[in-house]
């Protein structure tokens, strides 16, 4: 298992969607979710993508 990068995901009714196929790391991440929740009121979280061989 291994981490290749974190999603946008959109916290909705106690489900998490995600917002765009676009991967980034971790610090990319929260800063896009920071950006997005100033401007919309959203909640926003990175979640991981993990590649399994």
């Amino acid at each position: 298992m291994q981490i290749i990068g974190y999603v946008l995901l959109l916290v909705t009714q106690g489900s998490a969607v995600p917002v765009s196929e676009q991967i980034y790391t971790q610090q990319e991440c929260e800063s896009r979710a920071m950006q997005i929740m100033q401007v919309r009121d959203v909640e926003i979280i990175c979640g991981e993508v993990i590649r399994e061989r």
